[in-house]
């Protein structure tokens, strides 16, 4: 039997928190032998209300979690392969949380470690209470003494019970003990409780005992999906690399996207898209950068990089369709890295902060470089820029109190500078996915990413998409809803994140 215990704001007593004998609704654990698993979940749609019971003082950070096994043997490793593929295609897929190692456990093994076991699958304790607990985790790969009939559905069972116990490892009660529990609803509470509810009482919930689908058939529902992104930040993937700067990246179309950033050598590095699920990965491109650098495509051919070279002027490299130029400079002495924008194939703007901390501009025409000009303001950071439409440019930056400070071009004369508050650590980054439409991005105190929609009417005020940050971001737009995220992680390597109605 369980022990249920309740859970207080930074403190947690451990528990036993046993699916037990009862893993469905109100039914025992053994299964229908026509019991499969649904179709595969639902996207996810930003915006729509998440459900979750999270215990908020046991949620991991940094996000990423060893796992060891306590006893695997020579026989076991399909069955493990079940598992760790089932948290990848869930928990990892659709948030921000990674699980690493999955080797054999040494005696000292933080993280999660799993113990093998013809027993009630179990953890005892939520999310990072876990850490190092000797059977923290207890899975079950036989099921000869406990639900029998999983031998005949043995790699459904494996999968929707591994499911159910890393969203407990993650730092999530069951969806049953919450306080809103509807009273159609008539599993007991069962294991500690959380102090965080996010969202409506979800009865589809994988968290869920009265969920129809025993164990949500190991799919997270909509609203898990959501509240898993709000506790643990959006999805990504990573493109590798080894870099020193942060990154930046232009669009060539819906089926194209090219990622910059400086390497160890000081070189400028590429990494192409073209569709699909591979990225043509990293390759040097030369220069000696000081900065991070900034990337534009102007039609669907040619591509414009800027960086700070050497001597702190702005330099610039150019893709015609065919091959690269060489380096050239804009002149000028600048304490900070270019940002750049173009609303048409004949024009470009470039930013920067200069030695003054004003921002200060130069644009091409087409033919020729309009010498820099200073635009006033106070800045802390590189700049951001981008056009929505003929003859706007929106261009942010952190402002010496660390809020995020914009300033656009309506065609005819600049504003003046106006903040959108928050307190930052980094440059912002700015995609626009339509006319009038906005997103700003940045790095906190804490290494996370927060992000600043502009509707064409108010902002959104800044929302956390978690992530950890060892550089400024960048963002593009490389289609009508869609956004494209970058930023490098600690590791050096970059990161990559999706929006599409959805990220």
């Amino acid at each position: 039997m369980s022990i249920g215990i309740a859970f207080r704001r930074g403190t947690v007593l451990l528990a036993v928190l046993e699916l037990g004998a009862l893993l469905g609704c109100g039914v025992n654990a053994d299964l229908s032998e026509s019991a499969e698993p649904d179709a595969s979940p639902a996207e996810t749609l930003r915006g729509s209300e998440a459900d979750l019971y999270v215990a908020s003082a046991r949620l991991w950070r940094p996000m990423t979690v060893a796992v060891c096994w306590e006893n695997p043997g020579l026989l076991d490793g399909v069955q493990r392969q079940w598992v760790r593929d089932a948290v990848a295609r869930t928990w990892e897929a659709r948030s921000g949380v990674r699980f690493t190692g999955w080797g054999t456990c040494a005696a000292a093994s933080s993280g999660i470690r799993i113990n093998i076991s013809d027993t009630g699958p179990h953890v005892k304790a939520l999310g990072n209470g876990l850490n190092g607990m000797a059977q923290g985790m207890v899975l079950n790969f036989t099921f000869n003494n406990w639900s029998t009939s999983c031998r005949s559905q043995l790699q459904y069972c494996i999968e929707a019970i591994a499911v159910h116990e890393f969203g407990h490892a993650m730092g999530y009660a069951h969806e049953q003990n919450r306080p809103d529990t509807p009273s159609s609803c008539t599993e007991p509470p069962q294991g500690s409780s959380g102090d965080l509810i996010i969202g409506p009482w979800d009865l589809s919930s994988v968290m869920n005992y009265c969920n129809p689908q025993w164990n949500g058939n190991g799919n997270l529902s909509v609203t898990d999906q959501q509240g898993a992104q709000q506790t643990y930040g959006v999805p990504w993937d990573s493109l590798g690399g080894n870099h020193t700067s942060g990154p930046a990246v232009a669009a060539r179309g819906a089926n194209r996207l090219d990622v910059f950033a400086r390497g160890t050598d000081n070189q400028l590095w590429q990494a192409y898209w073209t569709g699909g699920t591979t990225w043509n990965l990293w390759f040097p491109l030369g220069g000696n950068l000081t900065s991070d650098p900034a990337a534009v495509s102007r039609d669907s051919t040619r591509i414009d990089v800027f960086a700070r070279g050497a001597d702190n002027s702005i330099m610039q490299k150019t893709w015609n369709g065919l091959v690269w130029s060489g380096w050239s400079s804009l002149g000028g002495n600048f304490a900070s890295g270019p940002a750049v924008a173009s609303w048409s194939a004949s024009r470009m703007d470039v930013f920067v902060r200069g030695t003054d901390n004003q921002l200060w501009q130069a644009y091409w025409t087409g033919t020729t470089w309009n010498a820099w000009f200073p635009l006033g303001g106070n800045l802390a950071s590189d700049p951001a820029a981008v056009s929505w439409g003929l003859g706007r440019i929106d261009v942010f930056a952190r402002g010496a109190d660390n809020s995020i400070v914009q300033k656009y071009w309506n065609g005819t004369a600049w504003s003046g500078w106006s903040s959108l508050g928050g307190n930052f650590t980094s440059s912002p980054a700015v995609a626009s996915r339509g006319a009038n439409l906005l997103d700003v991005f940045a790095r906190s105190s804490d290494n996370s990413l927060w992000m600043n929609s502009w509707n064409g009417s108010s902002w959104s005020g800044w929302q956390w998409l978690g992530g950890e940050l060892a550089s400024a971001p960048d963002a593009v737009s490389k289609g009508a809803g869609q956004v494209d995220l970058f930023y490098i992680a600690p590791d050096g390597s970059m990161r990559h994140s999706g929006y599409n109605n959805g990220w």
